[in-house]
């Protein structure tokens, strides 16, 4: 796969669509795009196997974003993070199938979820250390993106669709999951 991306980078610099010195961060870009996709399509697909696709979409619209900036365990290889990452997805929809959606867990969950991401957030990894700024700012972009999700939950809850706001919960426990995770791992 790697000299698939290193190829359609060298064919962009060919083609006089990006610099020579751009080259290597179009072919990261790529990489990480398609490897995006590809963890996409595996959710949905776990999704689909399992008769849970909503499901699975609210979990990705709810985790990614605050995953992106409250941070948590990374494993060292791009294949163990993907195994991983179905292990997690896998988890999150057993859970969404056996935990009852009633007002009352949406709730318990949520609490204690946004207690542990208040507390730790953001949680760096060795490969991206954050200076003191970058905390700041993705500690407070963790916090607005939180509460739009904690309105959403409140908000579905108060219009008769616990089962959703249970799936958003659901996702919000997962990072917390992986925010305990990679606070040992630096630790």
């Amino acid at each position: 796969m790697r000299d698939v991306f290193e190829k359609a980078s060298y064919h962009l610099v060919a083609n006089g669509n990006i610099n020579t010195e751009d080259r290597e961060l179009y072919e990261y870009g790529l990489r990480q795009g398609i490897l995006s996709i590809i963890n996409l399509m595996t959710a949905i697909l776990i999704g689909y196997l399992l008769g849970m696709v909503w499901q699975s979409i609210i979990y990705m619209i709810s985790y990614i974003p605050l995953r992106t900036f409250a941070g948590g365990f990374h494993t060292r290889t791009q294949f163990r993070c993907y195994l991983f990452s179905i292990y997690l997805i896998l988890g999150v929809l057993l859970a969404n199938r056996y935990i009852p959606g009633t007002s009352y867990n949406v709730l318990i969950l949520t609490i204690i979820s946004c207690i542990i991401i208040i507390c730790l957030s953001p949680v760096e990894d060795s490969n991206k250390p954050l200076d003191k700024t970058e905390r700041i700012v993705y500690r407070r972009r963790t916090i607005y993106i939180l509460i739009t999700e904690i309105l959403t939950i409140i908000l579905l809850i108060s219009l008769g669709f616990p089962t959703i706001a249970m799936s958003i919960s659901i996702s919000l426990f997962a990072l917390c999951f992986m925010l305990i995770l990679g606070s040992i791992k630096i630790r």
